[in-house]
């Protein structure tokens, strides 16, 4: 079966026998080998095939692939070479016909918080990418991830992606027939710039008191934004770019608070979104995407959105994306095109929340196709945690966006929770990634862990939220007190995560994806202990030098697997964490 699903796949009896095959299922030496067509490929150009459509038939007289464009083509070899992997040079006689339910297939990937992949790193996860049919991936920029040529001092003194890099992977997505588009936070999330003395006085703010916010009434505000854009754009080809403005916490207050009362909030939001767009219009001929979470309680004011640009309707708890069909619809009876935007829930839960993330990406997708969405964006943030979840548990959620993005499947009836979608994006990434060991299983079970904590919260698990925080800490302002709390439910995962870490150990499969479940497993064994130890008050001196080798082991390992794929500068903020948590274990053993 071809993953994501098609819209229709049929097999019949006979088989074809290929006349030249080498075995190799490399997606770009198929691309290059097929292309344009050979002895046992006909291709047939289709101008009424829409945009990424085809046809691809298996017969006695070979593989044939009807399509309207290159993409479409390029969409066929994607699915031919899964049939070569399942079945080899003889293939049975088939007829696949399919197209994309979304025109616009995003991944987006967070790089700024503390983990900045190197471009070999990204480029592995563009190929993962092509293979499952996306077309379009963001790399979303806030902090110091990024050499901006007109700011040059910002990071001086460290390593990270370089505007060659970002021509280099332009070309390298483009290849794939994969859109690489900007993605600059420039009104809210602007924090580690404000931070900076050379751009304090931009901020919303009073000094002590920070939003994080720029401050937009400024026309120094405006040059600022000018320069870093002009870092960035000119080294992408995408007609679009993604200007962020979302969570902006400042507006309304300190330097903003008089303005938004006379104005009103919304009008102020527009026209700083209006200023923006037309300045990247005029200039670089872009347009904007823009998260759309600051608007949608002004509606009155939707019909000053520029006629353009495109709305991002994100939602990643349950409350959030129950929201998000009230705000498609909102969207859509404006005239605003817009995407959906679900995500992969690994961030702040150190190996995520499964069953929350399948009901994230089902929903968006049925919400999206409803009401006429231009686009599926899953969205891989590093928010909160500093990183300490591995890219290994997105995995499995990317292989499940692809098929949302692809093939939402039948109309929701109550009952249907499309289980088979899960399920194949389970077996794709143990087949595909992990060399066809049942490696995803392990997933499973550890992204399910949350589900043994005595709350839930917004966003994030109970050991998610701890996993940063100092030991002394037990008061989570609005959540929880671990002081009120029975050990009882951080003994359970103790005792879950390591019976999973018994039967991983005995499990073969790819070295780096396996030590990076294994890592992330442990982490979360210490920091359950750690909720143990904060609920108790207090631990004996074995148990204390159990968590410390513990502890050592983590914080080697961290760092072996973080320098294999990323640069080393975000490493240390992780690393501090831990190195806190082990001199507080070390004062409390008793003499």
């Amino acid at each position: 079966m071809i993953f994501p699903q098609p819209i229709k796949e049929e097999y019949f009896e006979g088989k074809y026998t290929l006349s030249s095959y080498d075995g190799d299922k490399d997606l770009m030496h198929l691309w290059t080998r097929y292309r344009n067509g050979n002895d046992d490929l006909l291709l047939s150009l289709n101008p009424s095939f829409a945009e990424e459509a085809y046809v691809l038939t298996v017969s006695e007289r070979g593989i044939a692939v009807e399509y309207g464009t290159e993409s479409g083509k390029f969409r066929a070899i994607t699915s031919l070479r899964q049939l070569f992997h399942d079945y080899g040079k003889t293939l049975p006689h088939s007829r696949i016909e399919d197209a994309p339910q979304f025109s616009r297939r995003g991944y987006m990937l967070d790089i700024s918080r503390a983990r900045i992949p190197t471009l070999e790193t990204i480029k592995r996860k563009v190929d993962f990418l092509a293979e499952l049919k996306y077309n379009e991936l963001q790399l979303y920029m806030e902090n110091f991830c990024y050499k901006f040529p007109h700011f040059p001092f910002v990071n001086e003194d460290y390593d990270c992606l370089t505007p060659e890099d970002m021509v280099e992977l332009d070309r390298y997505c483009a290849e794939r027939f994969i859109d690489l588009v900007p993605n600059q936070n420039c009104f809210g999330h602007m924090a580690t710039w404000l931070q900076r003395e050379e751009f304090a006085h931009l901020a919303v703010g009073d000094g002590t008191v920070k939003t994080g916010t720029l401050n937009i009434l400024l026309d120094e505000t405006f040059e600022f934004v000018q320069k870093l854009f002009d870092s960035v754009l000119p080294y992408f080809s995408s007609k679009y770019v993604n200007i962020g403005l979302d969570e902006a916490f400042g507006l309304g207050k300190f330097q903003l608070e008089e303005i938004c009362r006379e104005k009103g909030k919304a009008e102020v939001f527009m026209d700083w979104l209006n200023r923006i767009s037309a300045w990247t219009k005029a200039k670089y001929g872009k347009t904007v995407m823009f998260w759309s979470d600051m608007v949608y309680e002004a509606k009155d004011s939707f019909y000053r959105i520029p006629k353009d640009a495109i709305a991002l309707n994100w939602g990643y708890d349950l409350i959030e994306t129950a929201l998000m069909d009230r705000r498609s619809r909102y969207l859509k009876e404006n005239g605003i095109p817009f995407y959906v935007c679900p995500g992969t829930s690994t961030w702040c839960g150190i190996t995520g929340r499964f069953d929350l993330m399948t009901f994230n990406l089902r929903t968006s997708a049925e919400f999206g196709k409803n009401h006429g969405a231009k686009g599926y964006l899953l969205t891989d943030w590093g928010s909160g945690d500093e990183h300490i979840h591995y890219p290994v548990f997105s995995l499995v959620p990317i292989a499940l966006g692809a098929q949302y993005a692809w093939n939402v499947g039948i109309e929701q009836n109550g009952y249907e929770m499309k289980h088979p979608f899960t399920r194949a994006a389970q077996r794709y990434v143990d087949e595909y990634v992990f060399d066809g060991a049942r490696a995803s299983h392990f997933h499973y079970k550890l992204q399910q862990t949350y589900l043994l904590e005595p709350e839930r919260i917004h966003c994030s698990s109970m050991c998610g939220f701890m996993a940063t925080r100092d030991i002394d800490q037990t008061v989570v302002p609005g959540f929880f007190d671990l002081k009120e709390q029975d050990p009882f439910y951080y003994e359970n995962i103790v005792f879950y995560v390591n019976r999973i870490l018994a039967d991983l150990e005995k499990t073969d499969f790819k070295e780096t994806e396996k030590r990076q479940t294994v890592l992330d497993a442990r982490f979360m064994l210490l920091t359950a202990e750690l909720c143990i130890l904060r609920i108790n008050g207090e631990a004996t001196n074995e148990k204390i030098d159990e968590l410390v080798l513990l502890i050592d082991w983590i914080m080697n390992e961290h760092k072996t697997l973080w320098l294999a794929e990323n640069f080393e500068n975000g490493l240390e903020r992780s690393m501090s964490v831990l190195r806190s948590q082990r001199r507080a274990l070390l004062e409390m053993k008793q003499v």
